[in-house]
């Protein structure tokens, strides 16, 4: 997530002020461009980051079996932790899906260094050591799936991340009937080019998902020999999911511009001054919600004869949601 910030004394001045204030107090330092850099493993080398690739042609891996994974006491005791038969087999998943993003890190140290070990590829790496690349992420979760009787698989292949194409596992699974896309690596994301530990940057852009969700960044090997993902159903879910973490009540979705005045006059009006209002906005819309807010505050404020001083941020960059928190001082 990206954070602006901004505050301000309103005794009366308008929205233009206010408006002015804000660009002022941001200058040419407005980020708006996504923080959250995606994960690909590097075992093989990247093609060049300025070339155009349409159709990579994914290279050749050792890899052990994909029909199942090696197991231990240690990642039993693990599995039976996490997993119980009443849950539903989305529960199951999510609780996979979860765990590895909290529990699991990427091994940018032994990457950059050129030593990474062989338990970097292996569930066992990801579920005892803790540390693993996309390979290790994605046999983990093969495993822990087994452990339940979920039916899932592997799928080698590469992806685009934006800057470079590089080899890269993840999953498929069946839920309910249906067959899914899972990236667990690409869903723990680094933050501010950061590795996070506790798992607080967890996203599920790639949990779930259909072919079409990641047809443009994902490359099959093989695909004729992958199930065809098309179940949509989780996709607006996932959405709420990601942005859970920066909400704190009281807050409202808004789903137009239209609706944000009454949404901030009913906060008013009530003697609630700190809230937060959610709207739908890509990263570059970040600034212009925060700015209808602001507004919206300005007018309320001064329709009600109500004066003292206002904090105002916006947090944006995840499932293209704009999360806009007020904070009124009465003076």
């Amino acid at each position: 997530m990206i954070l602006l910030a901004a505050a301000l004394l309103l005794t009366g001045c308008g929205l233009s002020d206010i408006t002015e204030y804000v660009q002022r107090m941001l200058g040419n330092d407005t980020q708006t461009e996504e923080t959250q850099e995606r994960r690909v493993s590097d075992q093989t080398e990247s093609e060049d980051a300025e070339a155009s690739v349409e159709e990579p042609e994914p290279e050749s891996m050792e890899t052990a079996p994909e029909d199942s994974e090696e197991s231990s006491p240690e990642m039993e005791t693990i599995a039976a932790s996490i997993l119980s038969s009443d849950m539903s087999e989305y529960e199951t998943v999510k609780a996979i899906h979860d765990y590895l993003v909290y529990n699991v890190d990427y091994d940018y140290e032994n990457l950059y260094a050129d030593t990474l070990p062989e338990t970097a590829y292996t569930a066992e790496g990801a579920l005892l050591l803790h540390s693993a690349v996309c390979e290790g992420y994605a046999r983990a979760f093969n495993y822990l799936c087994e452990q339940v009787g979920i039916e899932s698989l592997m799928v080698y292949g590469s992806a685009n991340d934006g800057t470079s194409v590089l080899s890269h596992a993840w999953n498929q699974v069946r839920v309910d009937s249906a067959w899914f896309n899972v990236d667990v690596t690409w869903d723990d994301p680094l933050v501010n080019d950061e590795l996070v530990t506790d798992g607080s940057n967890i996203i599920y852009d790639y949990f779930l998902v259909p072919d079409s969700s990641i047809e443009d960044t994902h490359f099959a090997e093989g695909p004729e020999d992958r199930h065809v993902c098309s179940d949509t159903r989780y996709l607006e879910s996932n959405r709420l999911l990601s942005i859970e973490p920066y909400l704190e009540e009281p807050y409202c979705f808004v789903s137009s511009d239209e609706e944000i005045p009454s949404a901030v006059q009913a906060y008013l009006s009530g003697g609630t001054y700190q809230f937060q209002i959610v709207c739908d906005a890509t990263a570059e819309q970040a600034e212009d919600k925060m700015n209808l807010v602001l507004g919206a505050v300005s007018d309320a404020m001064q329709e009600l004869h109500l004066s003292g001083q206002i904090a105002v941020g916006v947090e944006y960059g995840v499932a293209d949601y704009a999360v806009v928190t007020i904070t009124i001082t009465l003076s």
